[in-house]
């Protein structure tokens, strides 16, 4: 789904001052940060190979533990 800005919400995008522009959900007071497509993309790719690194360690833990509690 696309949003398309009005030309009154262009000017927010374009100063950028303070970081990136917030949105706000009036319905539950979220806040949103509006980002390049470029930006969320590199960000995701970050987040996503975090996630991955944290699933590697925690399965080389369960398998160091589960070595230390085999009897020799």
């Amino acid at each position: 789904m696309n949003i398309q800005l009005t030309p009154q919400q262009l000017p927010a995008l374009d100063s950028r001052e303070g970081g990136a522009p917030r949105v706000i959900d009036p319905r539950n007071n979220v806040a949103y940060v509006l980002i390049s497509e470029a930006e969320y993309e590199t960000v995701r790719e970050v987040l996503e190979d975090e996630q991955r690194q944290q699933a590697i360690h925690a399965i080389g833990m369960r398998n160091a533990i589960g070595r230390m509690e085999e009897t020799p």
